[in-house]
């Protein structure tokens, strides 16, 4: 009983990261306005957030804490180092992280939605997503803090969507105007050397605890935006959920994709790519019989930050290798 616990203990942890880093959202432009909720005068703003609370700043934000891994990363591209107080222990995390050498001189971190983490810091605002419960940061809020949340995306379009909130919420929309901009780019560079093909190839994601059935997820998106179809797409099922074995086989996806994040130490992607590759079942697959699993680094597949081209760069390449001599 022990041994099961702590398996869906290990399962639980990679499964909260993984969707509150991925999945996960963006599409186009969508973020090229404003904020309606931001109203300004001089050098004085307001905002209000996701629970409709509004924020007063006499000035730019100068000691501010984020509270989750897609935060952290949006955050370092947005300010100055030194006007961020604190990131969260998983940004030094290289598995799952973008960021590990750049924090290295902030000196601060966050554990979670802990508001433990926070107290004594003195922040001028602390930033945390609604994936966290109401709870954490009523506490914050409680004791005395300045807390933006955020709604926590799921694709391209809600990523642009929130850096450019968040732009707006530290004072510096023109940055988060250009980093919109630029993630453009990006995409349309990909999209572009993939314009002549015929047929998309069909991916399916499998992590350490088996295949997920996920419509609203950054995969599907990441998948979209390189000119790859998700294979859970043929399905229609009214929520998230594991995918059994013979959905899998059913689904005869092209390729099999798999993050190389090894969270606790005992998830190898190695491993699991021999385990997939070892399946009797899945050898009947395309991806079976063309031992085809893609490896991408998780840093780049589950990220809800503007380092999600990097997922779409990575899988374009991989599915379509012959357009990226």
């Amino acid at each position: 009983m022990r041994k099961a616990c702590n398996k869906i203990l290990g399962a639980t942890k990679f499964l909260i990261v993984f969707l509150i880093g991925a999945s996960i959202l963006l599409c186009g432009g969508c973020g090229e306005k404003e904020n309606a909720a931001v109203k300004r005068e001089g050098s004085s703003y307001s905002v209000t957030d996701i629970t409709g609370k509004t924020l007063e700043f006499s000035g730019k934000p100068q000691r501010i804490v984020s509270m989750s891994i897609g935060t952290d990363e949006i955050l370092l591209d947005l300010v100055p180092l030194e006007r961020v107080l604190s990131v969260t222990y998983l940004a030094d995390d290289g598995g799952i992280s973008n960021i590990v050498e750049r924090v290295k001189t902030i000196p601060n971190r966050t554990h979670g939605n802990s508001p433990e983490s926070v107290m004594g810091l003195n922040p001028d605002l602390v930033l945390i997503s609604d994936f966290f419960p109401p709870e954490s940061y009523q506490t914050l809020r409680d004791m005395g803090m300045n807390v933006y949340v955020y709604k926590t995306p799921s694709n391209m379009k809600e990523i642009q969507a929130s850096i450019i909130e968040l732009a707006n919420v530290v004072g510096e929309p023109e940055r988060g105007a250009q980093i919109v901009a630029e993630m453009n780019a990006r995409i349309k560079k990909v999209q572009d050397k993939l314009a002549n093909i015929k047929e998309k190839r069909r991916a399916l994601f499998i992590s350490a605890i088996g295949a997920y059935y996920s419509p609203d997820g950054t995969f599907r998106d990441t998948c979209r935006q390189a000119f790859v179809k998700d294979a859970t797409e043929d399905l229609n099922y009214s929520q998230a959920c594991n995918l059994s074995q013979e959905i899998v086989v059913q689904l005869n996806p092209d390729s099999f994709v798999i993050g190389d994040w090894n969270f606790d130490g005992k998830h190898s992607p190695e491993e699991l790519k021999q385990e997939l590759l070892s399946n009797q079942s899945y050898a009947t697959t395309n991806a079976g019989k063309n031992k085809s699993v893609i490896i991408i680094p998780s840093a780049h597949l589950l990220t809800c930050s503007q380092y999600f081209v990097l997922g779409v760069e990575d899988m374009a390449k991989a599915a379509y290798p012959e357009f990226f001599p």
